[in-house]
C-alpha cells in the first residue's frame, strides 16, 4: 500500500507542476493591453520605450534657459574693494550668469521640452531634439506621444538622421499635432527630399525652416507645388526657410511658379544657394506681373462663370491685323441697337410701374406706423421696446474671402492676359548667391510696378516687398542699381526712422508750410 501511494503522489506533483508550466506559457503568449498615452510626454514616453525594449533612453529635461541678469547696484551702497582671499576663508559661491553641468552631460542624448506651466507636467508646448539619430523605433514612440499633447506648438529636430521613412511617418504625426504650428528640420538631409508633405492643401503649419538640407531643384520643384499650383494652394504657411541648400536657376524658377497663385507666404529666404539671373528674372516678374498660362486661362473662365466676369482691361488697342477676334459686322450692330432700343422702352415702362407701388406702399406704411403709435400710446409707457416695434438684430462682421488670384482685374496686352503679381509676400532674402546686372534689373522693375500700384491704390491684395535682402551677389556693393533698390526699399522697411531735421530745416519746413 506504501508504495501505491507514494506513486500516486509522484503522479499529483508531475500533473501540477506541467499545469503551471502551461499557465506561465499563455501568459508570455499574451500580447500585452495597448498603452492609451494620458497627455504626459515624459511618463508616456519613458512607459513606450520600455515597451518598444530599448535600452537606451534618452532622458526628458527641461530646456534650459539663460538666468535673468542682476538687478543693479544700488547708487547709495558702498563698494567693497576686492581682497585678496586667503587660505582660511570660505569658497566664494559661483556666479548666477550662467549654468554649468557635470562632465559630458552636454553631449549625453536628451528630449529637451518647454513646458507652458513648470508645475503641470502636461503643459509641454515645444520639444527639441539635437544631435542624436532619431530612428523608426524612436519614430513609433513618437508617433503614439506626441499627439495626446494638446498644447504642443514646435517641433526642432537638429541633424537627427531622417530618412524618407521617418520623414513621412513624421508628417503624418504633426498632421495629427492639431496645434503645430512651427517645425523645425535644420541638418537633416533626405535622399528622396520629401519635405513637400509637410504642408500640404490641408497642412497647418506656419512657419517651416529647412537650412542646410542639402535641397536640390527637385526638391523645389515639389515645394513649388505644394505652394501653389492652378486648382490648389496651401494657405497657412507663412515663413519658409530655405538657407544653405543646392537650389540653382531651375529651383527659383520652381519656387517662382509656386509664388504665382499662392497669396499666403510673408517671408520666404534661400539665402546661400547657387541662384544666378535667371532665378532672379522670375522672382522679379512674379513680384510685378506675369502673363497667365493656356492651364491658367482655363481654370479662369470656369471661375468666371461660377462667379461672375471681372474686370478685364485691354491695353494696348492691337490693330485689325493683329487682333484675333472677328470684328463686328455692320448687321449685327444693327440687332444690338434694336435690342438696346427695346430694352429701353421696356425699362421705361417697368419704371412707371414701379413708382406707382412705390407710391401704394408709402401710403400702407404711414397706416401703420399710426397704428403702432397708438399702440405704444396705450401700453402705459413701459420700459423696453413697445409693442408692434421691430426690434433690430446686432450686425455680425463679415468675415473677408480670400480672392482667388485667377478672378482678380486683368490686363491684355498684345494677346496676353496679365494679371497682378504676388504682393502678399513681404520679406525675400536672396543674399549670398550669384546674381549680376541682368537679375538686378529685373527686380528693380518688380519693385517699381509694386510701388507704382501702391500709389494708385489697386485693389489686388497685399502692400508689396517691404524688405529684399540683395548683399554679397556677384556685383560689387557700390553698384547702381543695387543702390538705387536700396533707396527704395529703405523707406518700406516698416522698422525706417527718418533722420532728425536740423534746426535749420525745420524753420526752413515751418515758414514754407512743407
Amino acid at each position: 500500500m506504501g508504495k501505491k501511494l507514494e506513486r500516486v503522489m509522484k503522479g499529483d506533483r508531475g500533473g501540477t507542476t506541467s499545469a503551471t508550466s502551461q499557465e506561465t506559457d499563455v501568459d508570455n503568449n499574451k500580447t500585452p493591453e495597448p498603452y492609451n498615452c494620458v497627455g504626459d510626454f515624459e511618463a508616456d514616453y519613458l512607459e513606450l520605450c520600455k515597451r518598444a525594449g530599448l535600452t537606451e533612453i534618452p532622458q526628458v529635461t527641461q530646456r534650459p534657459h539663460r538666468p535673468e541678469p542682476p538687478p543693479p547696484p544700488d547708487p547709495k551702497e558702498k563698494v567693497e574693494e576686492p581682497t585678496t582671499p586667503t587660505p582660511g576663508d570660505p569658497e566664494e559661491a559661483p556666479p548666477t550668469t550662467y549654468t554649468t553641468s557635470n562632465k559630458f552631460d552636454y553631449f549625453r542624448p536628451k528630449v529637451q521640452v518647454e513646458l507652458e506651466k513648470p508645475e503641470d507636467r502636461k503643459s509641454m508646448t515645444e520639444i527639441y531634439i539635437r544631435g542624436w539619430k532619431v530612428d523608426q523605433r524612436y519614430m513609433d514612440v513618437f508617433r503614439l506621444c506626441l499627439p495626446a499633447a494638446d498644447k504642443l506648438h514646435t517641433i526642432d529636430l537638429w541633424n537627427v538622421g531622417l530618412t524618407d521613412n521617418t520623414l513621412a511617418q513624421f508628417s503624418a504625426v504633426a498632421s495629427q499635432c492639431l496645434n503645430l504650428r512651427t517645425v523645425k528640420l535644420d541638418g537633416n538631409p533626405v535622399p528622396g527630399e520629401g519635405f513637400h508633405q509637410l504642408i500640404g492643401e490641408d497642412s497647418m503649419i506656419v512657419s517651416m525652416s529647412l537650412r542646410s538640407c542639402k535641397i536640390s531643384d527637385k526638391g523645389a520643384e515639389l515645394i513649388g507645388k505644394a505652394l501653389s499650383t492652378v486648382k490648389t494652394r496651401n494657405q497657412s504657411l507663412c515663413v519658409l526657410n530655405l538657407n544653405s541648400n543646392l537650389i540653382t536657376d531651375v529651383g527659383a524658377c520652381h519656387l517662382s511658379n509656386g509664388l504665382r497663385m499662392n497669396r499666403t507666404l510673408l517671408i520666404l529666404s534661400v539665402a546661400n544657394n547657387a541662384i544666378g539671373d535667371e532665378g532672379a528674372k522670375q522672382l522679379g516678374e512674379v513680384l510685378s506681373r506675369f502673363a497667365l498660362t493656356h492651364e491658367e486661362i482655363v481654370e479662369r473662365r470656369k471661375l468666371i462663370s461660377e462667379k461672375g466676369t471681372p474686370d478685364i482691361r485691354i491695353s494696348p488697342i492691337p490693330k485689325r491685323s493683329e487682333s484675333r477676334d472677328r470684328p463686328v459686322s455692320q448687321s449685327s450692330r444693327s440687332q444690338l441697337d434694336k435690342s438696346t432700343a427695346k430694352s429701353g422702352r421696356s425699362s421705361s415702362k417697368a419704371k412707371k410701374k414701379d413708382d406707382k407701388g412705390k407710391g401704394k406702399d408709402d401710403k400702407k406704411k404711414e397706416s401703420v406706423a399710426k397704428t403702432t403709435k397708438g399702440k405704444g400710446r396705450q401700453s402705459g409707457g413701459k420700459k423696453g421696446p413697445a409693442a408692434g416695434t421691430i426690434t433690430t438684430e446686432p450686425e455680425t462682421p463679415e468675415v473677408q474671402e480670400i480672392i482667388n488670384p485667377l478672378l482678380e482685374e486683368a490686363e491684355s496686352i498684345n494677346g496676353e492676359l496679365f494679371i497682378p503679381g504676388n504682393r502678399v509676400l513681404i520679406n525675400l532674402n536672396i543674399s549670398r548667391n550669384k546674381i549680376g546686372e541682368a537679375g538686378l534689373k529685373a527686380l528693380l522693375k518688380g519693385i517699381q510696378y509694386q510701388i507704382t500700384l501702391t500709389m494708385l491704390g489697386s485693389r489686388s491684395s497685399g502692400t508689396g516687398l517691404m524688405r529684399l535682402s540683395l548683399q554679397k551677389n556677384g556685383f560689387p556693393p557700390d553698384h547702381d542699381l543695387y543702390m538705387k533698390i536700396q533707396e527704395l526699399m529703405v523707406t518700406r522697411d516698416p522698422l525706417y526712422k527718418p533722420p532728425a531735421k536740423s534746426p535749420d530745416e525745420d524753420s526752413i519746413s515751418q515758414t514754407t508750410g512743407v
